[in-house]
């Protein structure tokens, strides 16, 4: 599935890319029991620029582990 890039514009201020768990925000903002678990590949692919070239890789990875490292939420809320 290919997505096409979102561009916002607020009062002069452009915003490229809009990471997970991220926000725009106004005012003064509270977050208050987030959890984020995410595995990802930073060295390759991540490209955040305007007008940046796309390259579509063809890669299979055989990772034969049903689970690499459980995610627990310990929350007090």
């Amino acid at each position: 599935m290919m997505f096409a890039p979102s561009i916002v514009n607020i009062l002069g201020f452009k915003v490229n890319v809009l990471e997970r768990s991220s926000f725009i925000s106004y005012a003064a903002v509270q977050q208050a029991d987030i959890f984020l678990s995410t595995k990802r590949n930073q060295g390759f692919g991540d490209q955040n620029g305007d007008l940046s070239p796309v390259n579509v890789p063809i890669n299979f990875v055989a990772d034969p582990d049903v689970v690499d490292s459980n995610s627990i939420k310990n929350s007090v809320i």
